[in-house]
């Protein structure tokens, strides 16, 4: 059987699970999908706003940022702090051994620009390189769902900044936790949390540790039980706010490179901060045959804020080879590859 692309978005009928409607020719994702109107997200701004006016001021910190360095979480720390100057804000940047530099001196920047308080979360090099080798040779760490939604090694690091920052946010008496999620990525803007919901997904992430043979005993990478043991009310709350702005990558580069932000020199189409990356993408195709960004980016052309063209161009585009062989080096993998890999669509 032929493979079938969908019509509206990028997904096709060789990702496991995806299914076209051969009439429609649509993919089950589309056929339900059902965006966020603009009323509906002026409502969502303003039950944040309403949220930030409520409960800022009765901790260290009003928010706890995930800053990565990258474009995006850079822009919406600087919208962020436009709109809310009242907020008093801890960036967090993970140093997850394949930050770039260009991504620590932006994130500084921005930090600087903001008035936000800069928190660089480190781990000891060697440590972060074992365990991402282990979710590279891994294949059933994490379930089919987060598969979509990225790579097994992003779905590692990305588990540890939510972990991280979850821990800082108790620890510093902080209502909330803001990411810089697209509305490809955020299913929800605002997440309620509770220490039950806490506990839960310590637990969860500590199996899925376990599974590809890491004893996290020290704590490392998960919340700490004696942090959670002495949270207090109410558990803080995760804010997704740029799922509910207008979006366009083009306004977002712009924006943040008159304030100073700096384009990293890296070839790759999907991250400005992180020379893993491609590895990653690399090692999510060949174990399961499709990109861990095609979700991602279904998810922006199913939303408007790109097109279908735009979307497929990004997939088309080849992987780095100098990056995939550095990280290949560094995590002691060895790869079998083609001179161009290309994005599978």
């Amino acid at each position: 059987m032929s493979k079938l692309v969908c019509k509206r978005c990028v997904l096709d009928s060789d990702i496991p699970g995806i299914e076209i409607n051969k009439e429609s020719g649509l993919c089950h994702f589309c056929e339900t999908y059902v965006p966020l109107s603009s009323q509906e997200k002026e409502q969502y701004l303003n039950r944040i706003e309403a949220l930030f006016k409520e409960y800022s001021g009765r901790g260290n910190y009003d928010v706890i940022y995930a800053l990565s360095g990258g474009k995006d979480s850079s822009y919406t720390l600087y919208k962020l702090k436009k709109d809310y100057p009242f907020l008093k804000i801890l960036a967090v940047q993970f140093d997850n051994g394949f930050t770039s530099d260009y991504a620590v001196i932006n994130a500084k920047k921005m930090c600087e620009i903001t008035g936000c308080d800069y928190f660089k979360l480190t781990i000891e090099k060697k440590i972060l390189y074992e365990l991402f080798r282990k979710a590279a040779v891994s294949y059933d760490a994490f379930p089919k769902f987060a598969k979509y939604r990225a790579s097994d090694i992003c779905n590692i690091c990305i588990s540890i900044i939510k972990q991280k920052l979850m821990e800082q946010a108790i620890i510093q008496k902080a209502p909330f936790i803001v990411f810089a999620f697209t509305a490809g990525q955020s299913p929800n803007p605002i997440i309620n949390l509770s220490a039950n919901f806490i506990q839960w997904s310590r637990n969860l992430f500590e199996k899925q540790l376990q599974k590809i043979g890491v004893d996290d005993r020290d704590e490392q990478f998960i919340i700490k039980n004696e942090v959670i043991k002495n949270m207090g009310e109410p558990a803080p709350s995760i804010l997704h706010p740029l799922c509910l702005w207008e979006y366009s990558e083009d306004k977002v580069l712009e924006t943040v490179v008159s304030l100073g932000w700096k384009p990293p020199a890296l070839d790759d189409s999907n991250s400005t901060n992180c020379t893993l990356n491609s590895f990653a993408c690399y090692n999510h195709l060949e174990k399961y045959g499709f990109h861990p960004y095609a979700f991602d980016i279904a998810g922006l052309v199913r939303s408007g804020e790109m097109s279908r063209e735009e979307g497929l161009e990004k997939l088309h585009q080849e992987l780095s080879q100098p990056l995939i062989d550095e990280a290949a080096e560094k995590l002691e993998i060895k790869i079998n590859m083609p001179q161009k890999v290309l994005l599978k669509v």
